[in-house]
């Protein structure tokens, strides 16, 4: 049976990838500012990989060693 906590997960699914594809076109946007002819699919790689990195430390943050 699932926790508690994986239920109201699953219930903000949706919304984190919403939020995750809002920042992507956001940090595309600041970056075309500097660069008029972004080429936006490897902008997106990048700020994908970037945001990944951040995830990626974050969880380390918080997982108890």
């Amino acid at each position: 049976m699932p926790s508690q906590e994986q239920i109201e997960m699953s219930r903000y699914q949706r919304e984190l990838e919403h939020d995750v594809q809002h920042l992507v076109k956001k940090y595309c946007r600041i970056m075309s500012w500097d660069i008029p002819e972004l080429d936006e699919k490897e902008a997106s790689r990048l700020i994908l990989d970037a945001l990944q990195t951040a995830v990626n430390d974050t969880v380390k943050a918080h997982t108890p060693t």
